[in-house]
């Protein structure tokens, strides 16, 4: 059995976003086998994402430097999702209910005192992060494999602020 291991990775704007195993020979075989990802970063201050949360151990991380928040999700259903305040660039994070527009929010009330929060379709999550920065990412869809989807997808619009 002969095995030979082509690596190819892909950089984006500094960031790794594909990497492919390609062509492994076994017994007189060749097999490719191709393994990409996607981008689970948003550098901005301001903006949206969408990603499959079932991938790179539900953390999408927006911002940078002292600005950013390594957010971390899993599957709730189709109509909610779980955030959870566990990487370590997260001091804690909060529920806000029936968000219509983050950029008329002008006032967070809100409860940081538990790791995990379950946010539906229209919620936001609070995350402050351990440079006293704060983000909120507003839930604008969620998609799960389990009931009725092809996939498992997350879809957030967010802001950044102090």
């Amino acid at each position: 059995m002969e095995i030979v291991y082509q690596i190819f990775v892909t950089v984006v704007g500094g960031l790794i976003v594909g990497i492919a195993l390609d062509k492994i020979r076994i017994n007189k075989r060749t097999i490719t086998i191709s393994m990409t990802s996607k981008n689970y970063v948003s550098p901005y201050n301001s903006g949206s994402f969408v990603f499959d949360y079932s991938n790179n151990n539900g953390t999408y991380v927006i911002g940078q430097q002292e600005r950013v928040f390594t957010t971390k999700w899993s599957k709730a259903s189709d109509t909610s999702i779980h955030a959870y305040s566990d990487s370590t660039d997260i001091d804690s994070i909060a529920l806000i209910k029936n968000v219509k527009d983050l950029s008329n929010l002008n006032l967070i009330d809100a409860d940081f005192s538990s790791r995990c929060r379950t946010a539906q379709i229209g919620d936001a999550v609070a995350w402050k992060n351990i440079n006293g920065y704060y983000a909120v990412t507003k839930i604008v869809s969620i998609k799960d494999d389990n009931r009725g989807d092809t996939r498992d997808e997350l879809e957030c619009q967010y802001v950044i602020f102090k």
